[in-house]
């Protein structure tokens, strides 16, 4: 189980968008088409005494943003939404007991934990990461596997409502490049505190988002995202300082990954040691495993190795880190040209591409589901899809419907509903319902993703609705209040933290009303 894999792979985007545009009302390219996409601008987040309600405007820097595309392409945009609740005090456990059973808290038996760091929800125990210096050379099939990482007693934590709020890796980048542990840690509590101030009770935030890592990993490189230089080391964990500052608040925390999206072809060489560039440059594996669509690496999930490999990365994390969930949103294929997976398509025996690539999604979702209960039985997996359902099959490949209602793909669904009442492709109350009605039937929580960043701006592709958001000023409030009404309502997701505490300039005014108004909901 030592068999490192950076010997053997050692042998083998961006729109820069401002004002409305920064907010969501834009279009991508096709690399970064679905939900949400991030134009690669590091941002400053504010300070912890600043208040989100008292700013006026804030810095203009892209954040992760929607996809806007032509209603005739069957596509709505995801956009960022807001979760601001006036802070209901939820008491989280204490280190021993769980917020949902009550169950003690045991040491871990994971072999791969870093450094502890004091929390107010677990007691911790120390143990050394597995070396990942490389001295043997290891096959396709050695990967990895989710069980060498085994796992983890610590009690997760979450509410039976949540209230949540995404941090992209742009956000992070922010207040994490050239911080020292303690730089980082006071950046990130003001984060916290004023997630805290509105009642969030639940963050989703990046730890991988290009086949990287925010932590010490055995399966991929520092991200570049850390220190501004792939594969460097920043001399301390910003994971565990994410984790410890967020529980410290009563806050879950999520790790949000991108299983399939890898990295810039221009930055592949910087991932030499690590398996993503033997799936990319490898003989045998070039063209088939990792792909490059348009100046971008996406892993090919038709591969088992693929798959194990998004799965252990998985399992990495949970088994060791106190995380309460895992979270993955909608970047599944990247594109619907045959030409993709045509090798693997060939092979498989399948008689349509739709249904092979269906199959692979399935696989890859069910296979990280299980890493998760494995190496932490009381963590929980959520799945942000495409809020337009039929999107979700027709460019992504994602069986929705069965992930909904079939046990073993998902504990929580969060679409990005990310539509107004009026939108002429997608209006939110019945986009709303066909999500309701798929959670009721699997019996799975509803938690509604919202979009902040489309409050004053014109939705382009919305048709009759398009000015929605520039004439009112109570569209999310009203969401949320939507929501709540659902028989499968477990909670809103606001997408995203820069979009309710640092909006543009130009819609801040009309921000500050939405989230008084949703304020009052909540």
């Amino acid at each position: 189980m030592n068999r490192i894999i950076r010997a053997f792979c050692a042998l083998m985007s961006a729109l820069l968008l401002s004002g409305c545009a920064s907010q969501g009302s834009g279009g991508v390219s096709i690399a970064d088409f679905a939900g949400h996409s991030v134009s690669e601008t590091t941002i400053s987040l504010p300070e912890a005494e600043t208040s989100p309600l008292t700013q006026d405007g804030g810095s203009a820097e892209p954040e992760e943003s929607s996809a806007d595309e032509p209603e005739t392409a069957a596509t709505v945009e995801p956009a960022v939404s807001d979760k601001h609740e006036t802070p209901e005090v939820t008491t989280m456990p204490s280190a021993e007991t769980s917020a949902t059973n009550g169950e003690t808290t045991k040491p871990r038996t994971t072999v791969s934990k870093k450094p502890a760091e004091t929390s107010a929800l677990t007691t911790k125990t120390t143990t050394t990461r597995a070396s990942s210096a490389a001295t043997t050379a290891a096959g396709p099939a050695d990967i990895a596997q989710p069980s060498r990482f085994g796992s983890n007693s610590y009690t997760a934590v979450n509410y039976s409502e949540v209230k949540g709020v995404w941090i992209s890796y742009i956000e992070l980048a922010g207040i994490l490049q050239g911080q020292s542990r303690e730089g980082f840690r006071s950046n990130i509590g003001a984060v916290y505190d004023n997630c805290a101030s509105l009642g969030i009770n639940t963050v989703y935030v990046h730890v991988r988002s290009h086949s990287d890592a925010y932590y010490k990993s055995e399966l991929f490189p520092w991200s570049k995202y850390v220190t501004g230089t792939l594969g460097k080391d920043p001399g301390f964990d910003p994971l565990e300082v994410m984790i410890s500052e967020a529980h410290k608040r009563n806050i879950s925390f999520h790790a949000w990954i991108n299983p399939l999206r890898a990295c810039s072809a221009s930055d592949i060489s910087g991932y030499g040691s690590y398996p993503v560039y033997t799936f990319a440059k490898g003989d045998g594996f070039a063209g088939k495993y990792a792909v490059n669509v348009n100046g971008t690496y996406y892993l090919n999930p038709a591969y088992d190795e693929v798959t194990d490999l998004i799965a252990a990365g998985a399992a990495e994390i949970v088994a060791g880190y106190d995380v309460d969930g895992l979270h993955i949103d909608d970047y599944f294929y990247p594109t619907t040209d045959a030409s993709f997976d045509s090798a693997a398509y060939s092979a498989s025996g399948y008689s349509g591409l739709s249904d092979f690539r269906f199959a692979n999604c399935d696989r890859m979702v069910s296979s990280l589901y299980s890493a998760v209960h494995s190496a932490n039985s009381s963590a929980k997996f959520s799945v942000s899809t495409q809020g337009r359902i039929e999107n979700n099959y027709n460019q992504l490949y994602a069986d929705v419907r069965k992930w909904c209602t079939t046990p073993g793909y998902a504990d929580i669904m969060i679409p990005q509903i990310y539509y107004g009442f009026d939108n002429s492709a997608a209006p939110y109350q019945s986009t709303l319902d066909e999500w309701n009605e798929l959670a009721k039937k699997g019996g799975i929580p509803l938690v509604a993703g919202l979009s902040v960043s489309k409050v004053g701006c014109e939705d382009a592709w919305a048709g009759s609705g398009k000015y929605e958001w520039i004439n009112n000023s109570d569209i999310i409030s009203r969401q949320a209040a939507a929501a709540k009404k659902c028989s499968s309502y477990g909670g809103i997701a606001l997408y995203s933290y820069r979009s309710v505490f640092q909006p543009d300039s130009s819609v801040s005014a009309q921000v500050k009303k939405e989230i008084s108004a949703l304020k009052d909901i909540l």
